[in-house]
């Protein structure tokens, strides 16, 4: 009897990298794979602190001026993802899988996405939810993840980020998600001790093979610039 393996993905975890670097590498990661020149990539990454707004974000969602943001150490960008404003910092793992969808849908890697950080929080004890018509992961009502994505000639980018353990004061400077009044909540700060964030990291990369059903081949940083550099 034919056995059919998994499909093959690539993962590089980026470490602390910042926004417009790892935008250059998703870019050609996006054009490798429309080409055909490249396996899905799926990459976890830290951004120092950073605001981005979405092509449909309001700017009175940044609380402050950007000049302020500045004096605070966080950078500011534009994004060409969908959604609003959106705070990055050390502490919060961010996953951007770079991936084909044309065999799955929009829809269905949204709701794809949201199960595999749902199943990472519950692997803490910690229940999600959604709010109606909002994206992105709550826990009682605080937000814990986002979502925000970009998908270009059937490619996506960009993805999610799930909070760990980050410094929570600095995500007001920002309505999340185009939300005032709301707050971030952290896995550490819902269940009351640290959480070694490598550890979250593993458990991420596996919910995403069991989740997507794909296996996953790790390159270095090195690796994906090489190929990167061939675009």
């Amino acid at each position: 009897m034919e056995v059919h393996q998994p499909p093959a993905y690539l993962y590089s975890n980026l470490g602390l990298i910042p926004f417009l670097d790892a935008m250059e590498l998703e870019h050609k990661l996006t054009k490798l794979i429309s080409d055909e020149k490249s396996h899905d990539v799926l990459l976890i990454l830290q951004h120092p602190p950073t605001v981005t707004m979405g092509k449909f974000g309001k700017p009175e969602n940044v609380l402050i001026p950007l000049s302020e943001l500045g004096e605070k150490g966080i950078a500011y960008y534009d994004s060409d993802r969908g959604g609003d404003a959106t705070f990055n910092c050390p502490g919060q793992i961010i996953v951007h899988p770079i991936i084909n969808l044309k065999h799955r849908g929009a829809k269905t890697y949204i709701a794809d996405l949201n199960l595999m950080e749902s199943s990472v929080l519950s692997s803490y004890g910690v229940e999600a939810d959604k709010l109606a018509q909002h994206p992105g992961i709550w826990v009682n009502g605080k937000q814990i993840g986002a979502v925000g994505l970009r998908v270009s000639h059937g490619i996506s980018m960009h993805g999610l980020s799930l909070n760990v353990n980050p410094d929570l004061s600095n995500f007001k400077v920002i309505n999340l998600c185009g939300l005032p009044g709301k707050t971030a909540t952290s896995i550490e700060a819902e269940i009351g001790h640290t959480v070694p964030i490598e550890e979250v990291t593993q458990r991420l990369i596996l919910a995403f093979s069991e989740v997507f059903k794909v296996s996953l081949s790790e390159i270095s940083v090195e690796q994906l610039r090489a190929l990167c550099s061939i675009c």
